[in-house]
């Protein structure tokens, strides 16, 4: 398995790409070895089908761009390298003044999340002339420009135009602890649990560990943490409430938009909503509910609110987890009222050609 052969591909369409125009480009692939779509051989086998179906349609289409294309491939080695290698290409000196920055991410969610949190505290200038493609080469992919190569990649054959992404931020009330940023989705509670548990176990439950995990923490997760009532107050995009529930809660889910998935294409936000809560429940509704649930058909049951938001202020007493695309850390009363918000737009990404006619998850 070759991550130099889906580098090669990568290369070879930007060099046939039209998505910039004649402005020289210079691209940065970073590529975590380490990933599902390059240690797993049938994904590997599969997004290199893809890869080639797609290299044949480019290929049989238009000629290359007249105007230089630069590109290298770096692998990532360590936690946070991948963050590193991103800040280092936008900060690099210019050879070119209107020449254009691809950063290309190849790797799963975490990869994507270190490349974007870089680049979004970057100052505009820097963060203006770099753009992101997130391939979907890691286990879940539910952070990446589309569930495969070709689609993610065909924004570079048949591109619909740049769109900038806003992040949600999460904010503890205890002011030494760094904010998080996440370019999905953020939560806390139970899925934020079963996500722990997940990257815990990765090495040794290779696959999708996170929907067995799921099946037996829907039982044992209020035996394991205590569940008591939580407030979340909801603010709308001008800054009235929308939403005051105090209730005993398993988890409340804040996405960039609505139409996101977590935890390897479960949908929690299934449609035009962005911001989902799910409610404490007995064991019996538990065993039958959570397949809906986890298949996003929970809207209109009782337990279940979805709804639109810009900013969740969330009370609660207790420990508990959160979750910014799937990195997770352990809250504590201290930090709350906690914070979640969706930012201003932040780091250019590019658009489908059809994104209404591609499920409507950009944001």
């Amino acid at each position: 398995m070759s991550i130099e052969a889906i580098a090669d591909g990568v290369e070879r369409l930007a060099r046939r790409t039209g998505a910039f125009g004649e402005r020289p480009l210079s691209v940065l692939m970073i590529a975590n070895p380490s990933a599902g779509g390059f240690t797993r051989r049938r994904v590997y086998r599969r997004r290199l089908a893809e890869l080639e179906a797609l290299l044949a349609r480019a290929e049989a289409g238009k000629s290359g761009r007249s105007a230089p294309v630069d590109f290298a491939l770096a692998l990532t080695e360590r936690p946070g390298h991948a963050a590193e290698l991103a800040r280092a290409f936008a900060e690099a000196p210019s050879t070119s003044p209107d020449g254009e920055r691809l950063v290309v991410a190849a790797g799963g969610d975490g990869t994507s999340h270190e490349v974007l949190s870089a680049l979004a505290v970057l100052d505009a200038e820097r963060r203006g002339r770099v753009t992101v493609l997130r391939l979907p080469m890691g286990t879940g992919n539910d952070g990446s420009d589309g569930r495969d190569l070709q689609d993610a990649l065909g924004r570079l054959v048949e591109p619909g135009g740049f769109i900038m992404t806003p992040c949600v931020r999460v904010v503890s009330a205890d002011p030494s602890r760094p904010a998080h940023m996440a370019f999905n989705i953020a939560s806390i509670g139970f899925d934020a649990y079963v996500a722990h548990l997940t990257n815990r176990l990765k090495s040794s439950m290779p696959g999708d560990s996170y929907k067995l995990l799921l099946d037996v923490m829907s039982v044992f997760y209020d035996r394991i943490l205590k569940v008591v009532p939580m407030g979340v107050r909801a603010f709308g995009p001008d800054g009235r409430p929308v939403r005051e529930l105090r209730r005993e809660t398993l988890l409340v889910a804040l996405g960039i938009s609505g139409r996101r998935t977590y935890g390897s294409n479960k949908p929690i936000l299934p449609d035009d909503d962005n911001a989902c809560v799910i409610f404490q429940m007995s064991l019996f509704q538990k065993l039958i509910r959570k397949g809906p649930i986890a298949r996003g058909l929970h809207r209109g049951l009782p337990m279940a609110d979805l709804f639109t938001a810009e900013r969740l202020e969330i009370d609660y007493d207790q420990k508990i987890l959160a979750q910014v695309d799937g990195e997770c850390w352990e809250l504590g009363p201290s930090d709350f009222p906690l914070v979640m918000e969706r930012s201003e737009p932040l780091v250019r990404t590019l658009r489908r050609a059809d994104p209404a006619g591609a499920a409507g998850r950009e944001p």
